[in-house]
């Protein structure tokens, strides 16, 4: 029989065994009495994820939307919107023709459909109260064997979100935790469950007060984790108040690997997703997944020999530090004892948004990719990704063009590329729904299945090329160029057998230059253009020199994949083009004049760190000869590495890059400083002093995290650091950028720079003074963002800038540093007349948006006023800078 045939009477076999049997095992789950066909797992290293919410994708079945608890409002964003698992099956001809090739649903099992305590919903998944039953809004078991199948027809696979971390919140703490007293402030949260809903056993042992539960030890009797970097409440403590498992428990993991199995039996699942990894032990997973009982043993036994399992561990790594990779790797476990059979790549994400979106220096993907490819015994198997439901999107925060880079960049990369709903049609809200009617942060919800998209095409594109050269999935990787100094130049290529492509990227704002780049490739070899972004006034080919290397003139924001494809006489050098002045090794300290010799008439460009935009043009005399000048004034603080070339724009020929270094340092003594402490330290702030932090007894009623205490500035060239001391300085929960609780909302007026602008988005405020700005810095734990004024209005920013300024945190002496390089501040010739207006207000970790102002107190609201009014906890008065 046909395999295609025989999966389709399969579906059909299940579905009518559901309706003629009316029978419901304990938990009211629909039964299939057959279990899912046996499916071969793929080689994941050719996959393609898309990662895709449940309840905000498409509604397939409007009849299940509304379950009568007052949970589903899609105009809210706390509650369910009305995505179900007929809506995905329903989509899955969009996602073929996106080049998608495996789907991962958040989880689709019963949850928690509206948190008293929390005031939010559980559309999300990760809120479990039953692990063996589908949620009512989602569909049944008959709709999930159903988009199995259908995925599995078309050769494609499903990918399940799972969770062992946690349940929903069902109970929680109050007053001081005391670990010898574990029931004293415990209490059942009412209204937890919905009428008519219970807890399976053992799940319906949650009662510390009641003797026997707390015997039977199915949960951690703790309270929500306080501190992230405590080991113990990592493990034991619960996460956000989530109900945290006793994993280390027999009957416990007896259940989750019964509820995980079944799923693979019943449905066909054919990996997994796993939730929140770092806040379980290390045995539990090697149980869980290798035990003779476990997941991987009984996958085979269904077929799928390579079942995935990609844990989820949301740690990053600083800059040419290892410390996010070295946190993952441990759940790897050893060849002896091994856990997780892959990851997801958070040092990565981190790294690529950072680049891409913040116009670091393209050096350090260079290193995070090397190490990636060091560190991990399978690179090849990662799970990488751009952003996700946990955080903002890149879109929110930088550009299309930096948008299209990084995932131009993720597709031709090893690893298993991950696409987040939405991302295809420019989404910039991080839960926004796909269909008609769902939520969305704009209030106008429309269908966005648009299969014409620019977005669409270009991540299509791209896809097809991944699928169409194996090269680009399982190739070798080698850095071939980056810049250390900031945006700019990128190259790699990826070799297999005989197939070599190459991709070329300049991540600035302005043309580049890419220098005698030495390929690996024989002279004269021939690259096709596969793939360009913004480089269409490029040629279709590039044919290296007699050496072996390539020069090219990159345009801002452009990318270029090429292919080996044959060979063609090599271009020989300029051999005219000279430096006469000494600058090899030299460091730099003031400005210098450089001279040398080229080709009468010509004109040449002095390219400093490849930066056509700002390279100084020189004309050679009649006597072949010429002289330029060096600056320093743009230069970053500290011993910095450049590197000069000599560019005859004319001729295409350039003369190798030379290396030299700067050395810059701010001044002990601040030009300007300011004390401003006394004033919204405490657990009351705002412009009159009547507002009121956020409930939660993680914001600091005593000693405000949103309080500064004193601003000092400091100046060298025209590069300025903010140095904000501050009331308290907590890092709580984990933040990648070192503090959390507190978001600065910092504008500049720059003088000559244009007309900019004198609202505050999304601040309900205006710059006072009655002056602009042109730059917007929004700094809080997660997320560091440049704007400009073009486009700024009361409700969004305005245009991505990069680069971003840099931060670094003095924990000991409660000081956070921005650090702003000449370039975020357009490269001014003087820094008098600048000024800086600071503002303090919280943001919402996942949405970055900034919390609320209520007239009434909430857990993660301020109050004391009206939404209407400024969200400005904490503000300095503006700070001139003299020159």
């Amino acid at each position: 029989m046909d395999k295609n045939r025989k999966l389709r009477l399969t579906t059909l076999s299940a579905a009518l065994i559901i309706a003629l049997s009316g029978c419901n095992d304990s938990h009211d789950t629909q039964v299939v009495d057959d279990n899912a066909p046996s499916v071969a797992s793929p080689d994941w290293r050719d996959q393609v994820i898309y990662f895709l919410m449940i309840d905000r994708f498409n509604d397939g079945d409007p009849s299940n939307n509304d379950q009568g608890a007052n949970e589903y409002d899609p105009s809210n964003e706390a509650k369910f919107s009305g995505g179900d698992l007929a809506g995905v099956t329903q989509k899955l001809d969009y996602l073929q023709g996106l080049g998608i090739s495996a789907v991962w649903t958040t989880p689709p099992v019963a949850n928690q459909w509206w948190d008293p305590a929390q005031n939010y919903g559980g559309y999300h998944g990760y809120w479990a109260r039953d692990l063996q039953k589908i949620d009512e809004h989602f569909g049944d078991l008959a709709s999930y064997r159903a988009l199995a199948d259908a995925l599995h027809d078309k050769g494609m696979y499903l990918i399940q979100d799972v969770v062992v971390n946690h349940l929903g919140n069902f109970f929680t703490y109050t007053g001081t935790y005391d670990p010898a007293q574990p029931c004293a402030g415990f209490e059942l949260i009412p209204g937890a469950l919905a009428a008519g809903q219970s807890l399976p056993a053992p799940l319906n042992q949650n009662d510390c007060n009641n003797a026997d539960d707390f015997a039977a030890g199915i949960y951690h009797w703790t309270p929500a984790i306080r501190d992230h970097k405590v080991e113990e409440q990592e493990f034991t403590y619960q996460l956000s108040d989530l109900d945290d498992l006793n994993t280390d428990n027999p009957r416990v993991r007896d259940y989750l690997k019964q509820s995980y199995r079944y799923w693979i039996d019943k449905v066909g699942v054919d990996a997994f997703r796993v939730d929140t990894v770092k806040y379980v032990d290390h045995d539990f997973y090697h149980d869980f997944l290798h035990a003779e009982d476990g997941i991987l043993a009984h996958a085979a036994k269904r077929g799928r020999e390579h079942f995935l399992t990609l844990g989820e561990i949301f740690e990053t790594s600083n800059p040419y530090q290892t410390n996010g990779e070295e946190k993952l790797l441990a759940y790897l476990g050893t060849q002896e004892k091994p856990e997780l059979t892959s990851l997801l790549n958070f040092p990565l994400q981190a790294t690529m948004n950072q680049v891409f979106g913040g116009g670091q220096p393209t050096a350090q993907l260079g290193y995070r990719l090397r190490k990636m490819m060091e560190l991990y015994p399978d690179p090849y198997r990662l799970g990488n990704f751009i952003d996700n439901h946990d955080m903002a999107r890149l879109l929110s925060q930088a550009s299309q063009d930096d948008v299209k880079q990084a995932f131009f960049t993720l597709l031709t990369l090893p690893g298993i590329p991950v696409i987040y709903q939405g991302t295809e049609q420019g989404f910039t809200g991080y839960r926004d729904a796909m269909f008609e009617g769902g939520y969305r942060e704009d209030g106008q919800p429309k269908d966005s299945f648009n299969t014409d998209s620019d977005m669409y095409r270009f991540l299509q594109a791209l896809t097809g090329l991944r699928q169409e050269h194996k090269v680009l999935s399982r190739g070798d990787l080698q850095i071939l160029a980056e810049d250390s100094t900031g945006a700019g130049i990128f190259a790699y290529s990826r070799t297999l057998g005989d197939d070599e492509a190459m991709v070329i990227l300049n991540t600035g704002d302005t043309p580049m230059l890419l220098n005698q780049m030495a390929t690996g490739a024989p002279a004269g070899t021939r690259f096709r253009v596969l793939n360009n972004l913004n480089a269409d006034n490029l040629a279709d080919q590039l044919i290296t020199d007699d050496a072996g290397r390539l020069t090219l003139a990159l345009p801002a924001k452009s990318a270029l994949l090429l292919m080996a494809d044959g060979s063609d006489t090599p271009q020989a050098g300029d051999v005219s083009l000279k430096l006469t002045t000494a600058l090899a090794g030299t460091v730099l300290t003031a400005d210098l004049t450089l001279t040398g010799t080229g080709t009468p008439g010509h004109s040449l460009q002095l390219v400093v760190d490849g930066n056509l935009g700002t390279a100084q043009t020189v004309t050679v005399d009649d006597n072949g000869q010429w002289q330029g000048s060096l600056s320093v004034r743009h230069f970053a603080i500290g011993q910095v590495a450049h590197r000069l070339a000599l560019y005859d724009n004319q001729s295409g020929a350039s003369l190798a890059d030379i290396p030299f270094s700067s050395d810059l340092s701010y001044p002990d003594s601040p030009s300007l400083e300011l004390d401003d402490s006394g004033d919204a330290a405490e657990g009351t702030g705002g412009p009159l002093g009547s507002y009121s932090l956020p409930t939660d007894a993680s914001f600091d009623k005593q000693a405000s995290q949103l309080a500064i205490e004193s601003a000092r500035v400091y100046q060298a060239g025209s590069n300025v650091r903010l140095s904000l001391t501050m009331a308290n300085l907590t890092d709580t929960w984990a933040p990648t950028n070192g503090f959390d609780h507190v978001g600065f909302s910092i504008f500049i007026h720059l003088p000559g720079q244009g007309e900019g602008a004198s609202l505050l988005p999304k601040m309900n405020a205006s710059l006072p003074g009655g002056s602009d700005w042109q730059r917007q810095v929004v700094a809080f734990g997660w997320q560091n963002s440049l704007y400009g004024s073009d486009g700024a209005s009361t409700s969004g920013f305005g245009t991505p800038l990069t680069p971003a300024p840099t931060i670094q945190v003095d924990k000991d002496s409660r000081t956070i540093h921005f650090d702003f390089p000449s370039q975020a501040l357009g490269r001014p010739d003087s820094l008098d007349g600048i000024q800086f207006y600071v503002t303090t207000w919280d943001l919402d970790g996942l949405s970055s948006s900034y919390r609320p102002l209520q007239p009434e107190a909430g857990n993660w609201n301020f109050s004391g006023g009206a939404s209407s009014e400024p969200l400005i906890w904490d503000e300095l008065p503006l700070l001139t800078l003299s020159e």
